[in-house]
């Protein structure tokens, strides 16, 4: 038995059929304010399920991935849910009223109290090539679909029982945090991506997106690499950060043109061959 057994509820009943019959019981704009959100925790728990098998662990995970602070409807989500719950219990459908579990959880930094007054930083956009915030796109899409399996994963972990010795829930509880850390930090870099604009820059001048062909000259052997964003980098496809040594040197540069990078190693010494624009 684990720290949340409970008994039956009287009536049996799964929550798609239950759903049903809470949206005819409202009134008119009780249900335009109230149905897209219970509707959607349905969907996520499953229309199938019994109400009996709602678990108090099984609701708060729901509300911890889906409940954010900064959601602008938080609160009418948070409200449609308690209802929803109270009604579930009123109706001797759910053993307890699990709404208690539903609320708007503050980040850390909120908790302990802001002494100052925040003041917004406008961040300059980033430039990218269309190829690479594609990329983040598909990333992102997949983070998102991986999401339910990863509050599954708690959930199962959570019902085993004693939390501080569970080392499979406090793993599955830092996959998600390290996959929806990863989300922000996408969604905050296509708010300010920006596909790089060729319009105004010189055909014959390096930019981001252009693909720069040069030799090193201390060794005597061509290379060609793709000028990107810092959050494009990726050294095997020989895609260099613009912010990077090699990067910043070859930025704005000619063909026929020497450029000298120090290194650890040493100083490095290319010649620009070639510069291809993304077109």
């Amino acid at each position: 038995m684990t720290n949340e057994s409970r008994g039956a509820p009287a009536v049996q009943i799964t929550l798609g059929d239950a759903l049903n019959e809470y949206i005819s019981s409202l009134k008119p704009e009780q249900q335009h304010a109230y149905e897209a959100f219970v509707r959607k925790y349905v969907e996520y728990a499953g229309a199938q399920m019994s109400v009996g098998d709602l678990t108090g662990s099984r609701v708060e995970s729901y509300a911890e991935v889906s409940i954010k602070h900064t959601d602008p409807n938080a609160d009418k989500r948070v409200a449609a849910l308690k209802a929803w719950f109270q009604f579930l219990k009123k109706k001797n459908y759910a053993q307890q009223n699990f709404g208690v579990h539903i609320r708007i959880r503050k980040p850390a930094s909120s908790r302990a109290g802001n002494r100052g007054t925040a003041v917004r930083i406008e961040e300059p956009p980033i430039e990218m090539t269309a190829e690479g915030i594609e990329d983040l796109k598909r990333e992102l899409a997949e983070i998102e679909s991986q999401v339910p399996e990863m509050v599954r994963a708690i959930e199962q972990a959570r019902s085993d029982g004693d939390l501080r010795e569970n080392a499979p829930y406090h793993a599955a509880r830092e996959a998600l945090a390290f996959s929806d850390n990863r989300k922000k930090r996408i969604e905050g870099a296509l708010k300010r991506a920006v596909v790089v604009d060729r319009s105004q820059k010189e055909s014959d001048v390096t930019a981001v997106g252009s693909t720069v062909t040069v030799t090193y000259l201390d060794k005597g052997f061509q290379i060609s690499y793709q000028l990107v964003g810092a959050r494009e980098a990726n050294a095997s496809d020989r895609k260099i950060s613009v912010e990077s040594p090699v990067g910043k040197v070859l930025l704005g540069r000619r063909i026929g043109e020497e450029v000298e990078v120090t290194a650890p190693q040493g100083v490095m010494r290319y010649r620009i061959d070639a510069i291809v624009q993304q077109s």
